[in-house]
């Protein structure tokens, strides 16, 4: 056979390139290559590569996320602090009363400023119906010791037990639930905040109010010139505007007659 002939017997195609796979193909192909490394990496470590081996605690952990800053929380609940502890004498009884959330709005509509309100008090009174949930719930309605109010009020203020007494106080409880609604929920809010008891003094009149109620001596330097307490707004006008109920001999009183806060103290 000669040269030519040799030539011709060859195959037309064999100097061609190889026709590209398919995309199934190629689909296979990088799946066998990803099941082989997988294989690969669980023999030398003890990481968890399967999704049904994570955790459930790390699962929410990885989930979670702040829906309002520590800076925020914090600053809503000083805010809430400084405007409740001192109207808190006489507030007290009556918002222990209240028999629905629109008696707690009338109460907070009597003490709150205008026209123009802090962010705080504007929260507070756009989520009146957490707030009676929680006035309600057992972690509020717990009683205070004596010996809670006695070192809230007389250890020395840079003391973490003193920090961690005033933290108990009905105040500060109301406003640590309720610094991060609606955000987030009143319990989660009360949590994030206790763990960082506020700073602010405790209100000059509910010093007064505790002292009196607990019979703790007041300070004998104590110097009252110029002090006073505010004189909450009356309730009914508010109670009307909100649709209240007339008030009967079995209501909570809500009137703004005595208490402990209603008149000035100079």
């Amino acid at each position: 056979m000669n040269a030519r002939k040799k030539r011709s017997s060859k195959p037309l195609d064999k100097g061609l390139p190889k026709p590209s796979p398919s995309p199934f193909e190629e689909l296979e192909r990088r799946v066998a290559a990803l099941e082989k490394n997988v294989a690969l990496l669980k023999s030398v470590s003890a990481l968890p590569f399967c999704a049904d081996e994570v955790t459930e605690n790390e699962k929410k952990k990885s989930g979670a996320k702040q829906k309002i800053s520590d800076e925020d929380l914090f600053c809503n609940r000083d805010g809430l602090i400084q405007w409740l502890e001192p109207i808190w004498p006489w507030m007290e009884d009556r918002i222990l009363a209240a028999r629905n959330s629109e008696h707690i709005r009338a109460l907070l509509e009597a003490v709150a400023e205008m026209p123009e309100r802090p962010p705080w008090q504007r929260r507070l009174l756009q989520n009146v119906a957490a707030f009676f949930e929680f006035l309600r719930d057992e972690r509020f309605r717990k009683t205070l010791p004596r010996a809670t109010v006695v070192g809230a009020l007389t250890l020395p203020w840079e003391d973490e037990k003193r920090k961690r007494a005033a933290n108990q106080l009905p105040t500060r409880q109301i406003a640590n639930a309720m610094a991060g609604v609606p955000e987030i929920a009143w319990r989660t809010s009360l949590d994030r905040c206790s763990d960082q008891p506020a700073e602010p003094l405790i209100a000059l009149n509910l010093d007064m109010y505790y002292r009196e109620e607990f019979d703790i001596p007041a300070p004998q330097d104590r110097n009252l010139t110029g002090s006073f307490c505010p004189v909450p707004k009356s309730l009914q006008p508010v109670l009307n505007r909100a649709g209240g109920e007339q008030q009967t001999d079995k209501e909570p009183n809500l009137t703004t007659e005595s208490g402990a806060g209603g008149s000035e103290n100079t």
